[in-house]
């Protein structure tokens, strides 16, 4: 059997939706394959979401004669612990970094490339192999779902035409209503605003600081994040679940309807990070950015600084 699955820290939409999508296309093409993660689900899958019922396996008892297809993911050290690199057979990934190693290894079956959402890889994938038109309405919702959350919207700078047409093309298939952008990332604020502490423990990533890089860079995607109404009433909570880990901390605090993201920080040395990162002043703690940045649009900036 294939098994496709994704990462091991959490698993938001993109790749649940890769995984469950890219599964269903190998049924299609007559091959036995399982979608599975162990991992949490982070705040992007909504109630709604998990209410399609996705076809995913949250256990797996490993088999010597499994293989693995690794969706979102491409860097070994986030592997999940069942996977055997030695037994990874395909690799759909929009993460670069691993494009050598992968390409040595297994060949062309090896598809990292920058873009805006591996969903659209995964939908491209169907395109290629002329089954699009038999995906189940769960899929074409799952796929539109991960575009439209890693494309912020079609407003992040990752965003392709490429990203842009396999949501177009999704969207009959798909059949939800014409305000269900709104709808997704409204559900995705209130899940958040539940249970902050497990938002930010479920979506923040340990990094090796340097001069533009903190120790932890969080990150939460909502409709509406003004820091005074969203986040600010709420520091105490922030402070508590990140500075368990280092007071070298920052958030990023992606606002939809905004347009704009918001940097969080209260450590005066992070923020001198940022200030030097993208100019400007933190007032209140708070540094404002010029549009809606994903952090990883921020870590490639870093990395490039």
């Amino acid at each position: 059997m294939e098994i496709v699955t994704s990462g091991s820290q959490f698993i938001d939409i993109d790749a649940y939706a890769g995984c469950v999508a890219y599964a269903e296309l190998l049924q299609k093409q007559g091959k036995e394959a399982q979608a599975v993660s162990a991992a949490p689900l982070n705040e992007s899958i909504t109630p709604s979401i998990r209410s399609w019922g996705a076809d995913l396996a949250t256990a797996y008892q490993p088999n010597p004669d499994d293989t693995f297809a690794l969706i979102d993911v491409s860097d070994p050290a986030f592997f999940d612990k069942f996977v055997d690199q030695d037994r990874v057979v395909e690799v759909i990934d929009h993460h670069t970094g691993f494009e050598d190693y992968w390409q040595q290894r297994i060949g062309d079956k090896a598809r990292i490339e920058f873009i805006g959402a591996v969903c659209t890889l995964v939908y491209e994938q169907w395109t290629t192999a002329q089954k699009a038109k038999d995906m189940s309405t769960t899929s074409a919702r799952l796929l539109i779902a991960g575009i439209l959350d890693n494309t912020l919207n079609f407003e992040a700078g990752v965003t392709t035409e490429r990203d842009r047409a396999a949501y177009q093309a999704l969207e009959p298939q798909a059949d939800l209503p014409k305000d269900w952008p709104a709808q997704y990332f409204s559900e995705c604020q209130t899940q958040i605003e539940a249970d902050l502490p497990g938002a930010i423990k479920n979506d923040y990533k340990l990094l090796v600081p340097n001069e533009v890089t903190p120790r932890i860079l969080a990150q939460v995607v909502v409709w509406d994040g003004a820091p005074d109404k969203f986040i600010m009433p709420r520091l105490a909570e922030v402070k508590a679940v990140l500075e368990a880990d280092s007071v070298d901390w920052a958030m990023n605090i992606v606002s939809i309807h905004d347009g704009q993201s918001y940097l969080l920080s209260v450590n005066p040395q992070t923020q001198a990070k940022f200030e030097r990162l993208f100019g400007g002043e933190f007032k209140a703690n708070i540094l404002p950015l010029d549009k809606l940045w994903l952090r990883k649009e921020i870590l490639k900036k870093a990395q490039r600084a």
